[in-house]
């Protein structure tokens, strides 16, 4: 019980900074839609921009960050002490830079023909392209940036230090936040893209101190940054790496594929940005639990494997896994009911018109039958990387890419950017499931799912398609009590469905004996007479 509220505790506090980065993303996110809306040039070019170095970074580097260097840097800390886990970091991050500024130069040069692979449509007018190549060459320093800010995030969790890496993104967006007051009308989107690049580079210069204060030292010198490459943890990582990234492609490779098959919906006006800004308020909001938790969860369980305490191992899973669910299935429900006026709370101004909301919110609709798909397969991934464990997410992955690849372009042309979004859900919910079957038989002797856990988890979908219900009944009497539509009635809009269908979630789940509703009011009980009891 105490290693599990010192989990809670330590997720919950990442929540609570996670939610105030998110909630900046969300504003960020809400004046670029008000100034660019779903169909302008700038909109479209500086999206397109923005997304292509990021994703090259996830395609090429992610597997690397969480699933490869952790474990091996949490097994060598475990094993041989911090100095010895110290000097592996610092050959990582040389090697990191070194190789995002190769991929970077060669971006810079190469934009024009990335620019046609990726974006170039029937859609496509002259005018996006010039300003979307100009405005790629410019962000692609993005990779550099982002490459050596997860690095050094990627040292403080293996240390126990979740807090810092979580602040990274009220950093930035503070920062981004800062140019649309002050600046946006003087530099316009150029000055946006370069406000994106100062923004990744606080959250390298946020977590430098941290990182010192702990002992660590970055050796940048040419002579180990050579060496890197033949030293024995960094081949471990090495051989990690190529299964575990593949298997990392999912969510980048999926949403590239689903922006390309909504290209052309909607006359090539609005079906790009609609399932950007979709996908993005449905990460934000789903990341903030996942995410943090996944976050924990990656050392902790890297700690147990290098230790060999499969027993441990198993328990904390489970314990994850009851608190994902518990978190996703009414968030999930909750989201599809809401969808339309969530969207319009967020973007709705500006050039953001009714048309862009009600194709948004159909994308955010589909989406959200995937979110417990989204998080089972962050989590289970993470569990297969500590156990060093490649091939399972590897496997799966591959199997949703095509899934997904098939299922967006049959799809699309008969549900438009609902058939989009549903393929996209549809294979992250199969990758999910792949990944269970195949962790399950790698811990023989152990069992990840017991019949109470199936038990609780029926009766949390139970309640959670009750609220799905009573929340669309309850936003349309608070529709009928409001003719005139404005930002705080948008706000009642979606916080009183979303308040009354949590309360029912709660009490339908104590009611039902669910252990983790217990264990939440429990918890917030304590608190509360400790808080008065001061």
């Amino acid at each position: 019980m105490t290693t599990k509220k010192s989990t809670f505790a330590t997720v919950g506090m990442m929540m609570i900074i996670a939610l105030a980065g998110k909630v900046m993303g969300l504003v960020r996110d809400s004046m670029i839609a008000a100034h660019y809306g779903t169909d302008s040039i700038e909109g479209i070019a500086f999206t397109q921009a923005g997304m292509l170095p990021l994703l090259f970074l996830d395609i090429v580097f992610a597997a690397v960050f969480s699933a490869s260097f952790i474990p091996v840097f949490s097994e060598l800390l475990t094993k041989k002490g911090k100095k010895a886990a110290f000097d592996l970091a610092a050959r990582f991050i040389a090697v990191i830079g070194f190789l995002t500024l190769v991929i970077t130069v060669l971006g810079i040069l190469f934009a024009v023909p990335l620019y046609a692979i990726f974006f170039e449509g029937n859609y496509a007018s002259s005018e996006i392209r010039t300003l979307g190549i100009q405005l790629l060459q410019l962000m692609f320093p993005l990779m550099v940036l982002s490459g050596l800010a997860f690095s050094l995030a990627s040292v403080l969790q293996s240390l126990g230090e979740f807090n810092i890496p979580a602040f990274m993104s009220v950093a930035s967006n503070g920062v981004i936040l800062l140019y649309f007051f002050f600046f946006i009308e003087y530099f316009g989107v150029y000055g946006l893209a370069v406000a994106f690049l100062i923004g990744w580079l606080v959250q390298i210069l946020i977590q430098v101190p941290f990182l010192i204060k702990q002992g660590f030292r970055l050796n940048l010198n040419a002579l180990a940054f050579w060496r890197s490459f033949r030293y024995e943890e960094m081949g471990k990582i090495g051989r990690l790496t190529l299964p575990v990234m593949v298997a990392t492609w999912l969510a980048p490779v999926n949403l590239l594929v689903n922006s390309r098959a909504a290209l052309d919906l909607y006359g090539g006006e609005h079906g790009f940005m609609a399932i950007r800004f979709a996908n993005t308020l449905y990460t934000i909001i789903t990341g903030l639990f996942v995410l943090s938790l996944a976050n924990v969860l990656l050392p902790k369980l890297s700690t147990l494997a290098a230790k060999g305490d499969l027993s441990a191992y198993v328990g904390f899973l489970q314990a994850s896994l009851r608190s994902l669910m518990f978190m996703l299935l009414p968030m999930a429900l909750g989201m599809m009911a809401i969808a339309r006026p969530l969207v319009s709370l967020v973007f709705e101004r500006g050039q953001f018109d009714e048309t862009s909301v009600f194709i948004t919110s159909q994308a955010l609709f589909f989406l959200s039958t995937g979110i417990l798909g989204f998080g089972l397969q962050i989590i289970l991934s993470r569990a297969c990387y500590a156990l060093q464990d490649g091939r399972a997410p590897l496997v799966t992955a591959i199997v949703a890419m095509v899934l997904n690849f098939i299922l967006s372009f049959t799809l699309a042309p008969m549900w438009d950017i609902g058939g989009v979004a549903l393929a996209s859900a549809i294979s992250i919910s199969t990758a999910a499931v792949g990944l269970l079957i195949m962790l399950r038989r790698k811990l023989k002797g152990y069992s990840i799912l017991t019949w109470a856990m199936i038990m609780d988890f029926i009766k949390m979908g139970v309640m959670a398609v009750i609220i799905f219900f009573v929340a669309r009944y309850v936003l349309g009497v608070v529709e009928t009590f409001f003719a005139d539509v404005n930002f705080l009635t948008r706000v009642i809009m979606v916080a009183v469905p979303a308040a009354v269908g949590a309360v029912v979630y709660m009490v339908g789940t104590l009611i039902l004996q669910v252990h983790e509703a217990q264990f939440v009011v429990n918890l917030a009980w304590t608190r509360v007479h400790a808080l008065f009891k001061r």
